[in-house]
């Protein structure tokens, strides 16, 4: 007995998805970006009027002109991902770490005759691409899996392997986006601030999948469709480059009241992809049989669509509080098709996608809340504050959002040193089907992620 073929159907849809790139692959670069700032983020994000250290390069550039003194900024990160997966009734727990560089940079004051001048630049991870899901059930469902084999006797026919079967899964993604940026941030009058960064983005995400079904119960027991197990997986490493440009303002009403708003342009990506596929099928018996499905490489563009974000923050010198909101328009999200390019079957395949951003996305709005209380003259602050970053999906629910809570405190170590410690607790709800596992799984996913961050003043 030996396999001959796969039939055309579930597993041959599978392969081409690999270089079949889709609406999600597109709207996933940039969805719930966070940024950096170990302080920013304790107050929930909520930094677009605050924006008066470093991290203004990200949150608002005319933040920079606000800083009293130049400034060395250096942040780590620790996530914990935790996903309990429910699959055809059954819960499955994953668990996974990531530590990474946030940020390293720097905010230079320059020497002016009146008002304020300030250059910020370095290298800040804005984006993490880190999760797992794990996940372990009986189905009875078909999944469409058959093969074609030829007995001893030499006759060919297709024999299933398609239902009644345990079927385990493990996807895991391990990266982020990272931006080296250069902003400057000048004082126009004593209420005017304004700003402009420029953002040099890139990136990498590994992703893994491993599929596995197993002939439990025996039922696949008649030669020569005497399945015992079957393996699939499959890798793709994506590396993301772009520019990036953006505007931001500060107005000033007194000492308590700061009004911001930051625009971000499009941003196109070029996004290059090495991809690989290998199964191994396995029976009673013992034999095995296992092939290389598919290798390559593949390149393709996407325009992520502009956002805005518009703040207030109230203070005194005990008090800060701060809210914020951001527009975005995902149905705006474009693979990028070169002049002439329909002509090709894969461009003629990213128009079809294109008309599908209008089907499946929306415009969403971002809310961020946040604030912080100063003791001890300021040498000890607290910060807490909450965010909801909506799913760009329609129809979504309000469960399919990410709903973030931080925590946060800043100690000045001595004249020129602050360290700032934050917290930050991530909820959402996601539900994952692929052709390989049908009737999909519900995902409740909560995130940790701590944030130690150092600030060294110039004086």
């Amino acid at each position: 007995m030996k396999v001959m073929s796969f039939t055309i159907g579930v597993l041959f849809a599978l392969f081409s998805f690999l270089t079949a790139q889709s609406t999600y692959d597109a709207v996933r670069i940039v969805e719930w970006e966070t940024g950096f700032g170990t302080r920013a983020l304790a107050m929930g994000g909520a930094y677009t009027a605050v924006a008066n250290d470093y991290s203004g390069v990200y949150f608002n550039p005319a933040g920079l002109a606000s800083m009293k003194t130049s400034q060395f900024y250096g942040e780590l990160t620790h996530l914990r991902f935790n996903n309990q997966a429910t699959f055809q009734g059954t819960p499955t727990d994953a668990l996974e770490r990531f530590t990474s560089l946030g940020s390293i940079g720097i905010g230079m004051k320059l020497p002016t005759t009146r008002g304020s001048f300030v250059i910020g630049f370095g290298y800040n991870r804005v984006k993490e691409f880190d999760s797992i899901l794990r996940f372990r059930g009986y189905n009875p469902l078909s999944n469409g899996l058959e093969f074609e084999l030829e007995d001893d006797a030499g006759n060919v026919d297709v024999y299933p392997f398609d239902q009644f079967v345990e079927q385990e899964e493990r996807v895991s993604d391990e990266g982020g986006l990272n931006q080296w940026t250069i902003g400057a941030g000048i004082a126009l009058s004593p209420a005017l601030d304004m700003g402009v960064s420029v953002d040099f983005w890139r990136g990498r995400n590994n992703y893994q999948l491993t599929f596995v079904q197993k002939d439990v119960d025996n039922i696949y027991g008649i030669a020569p469709g005497n399945y015992y197990q079957y393996t699939y997986k499959e890798g793709i490493q994506s590396d993301y480059s772009a520019t990036g440009l953006k505007f931001g303002l500060i107005m000033k009403m007194g000492q308590a009241i700061r009004l911001g708003a930051t625009l971000g342009l499009p941003v196109t990506f070029t996004v290059s992809e090495s991809y690989y596929a290998d199964d191994e099928l396995i029976f009673d018996d013992g034999f095995s049989d296992a092939a290389e499905l598919d290798r390559g490489e593949f390149k393709y563009k996407v325009r992520t669509p502009f956002y805005a974000d518009g703040g207030i923050a109230l203070q005194n010198k005990f008090i800060t509080l701060a809210a914020s909101v951001r527009f975005r328009d995902w149905t705006q999200t474009r693979f990028v098709i070169p002049e002439g390019g329909l002509s090709d079957p894969d461009y003629a395949y990213f128009s079809d996608q294109n008309l599908r951003f209008q089907e499946e996305y929306r415009a969403t709005m971002e809310y961020r809340f946040g604030g912080e209380l100063r003791f001890n003259q300021g040498a000890t602050v607290l910060r807490g504050g909450y965010m909801y970053l909506p799913s760009p999906l329609k129809g979504a629910t309000q469960q399919m959002g990410k709903q973030v809570y931080t925590a946060g405190i800043g100690i000045q170590l001595d004249e020129y040193v602050r360290l700032d410690v934050t917290a930050m607790r991530s909820q959402w709800e996601r539900e994952s089907e692929d052709e390989l596992t049908p009737g999909g799984t519900l995902e409740n996913i909560t995130a940790d992620k701590f944030f130690v961050g150092i600030v060294y003043n110039f004086r």
